[in-house]
């Protein structure tokens, strides 16, 4: 298991297109630079879920 990101961490929400032409739907990934650059850490299916776990991960009192 990858060990915790140091802080201060970074994450950046990517909207991605998941499903065959014409029934697309849209989620959003959080990202991050560890442990390896562009890994997942976690995929949402609305840009206010993703966002609150961006803050989230980025919140150093909420390690």
């Amino acid at each position: 298991m990858p060990s915790k990101a140091p802080y201060p961490r970074e994450a950046r929400v990517v909207e991605v297109e998941k499903g065959d032409a014409g029934q697309c739907v849209t989620w959003y990934e959080l990202r991050a630079d560890h442990p390896k650059p562009d890994s997942l850490i976690s995929e949402h299916p609305s840009r206010e879920e993703a966002l609150d776990a961006q803050r989230r991960y980025e919140d150093p009192d909420k390690s």
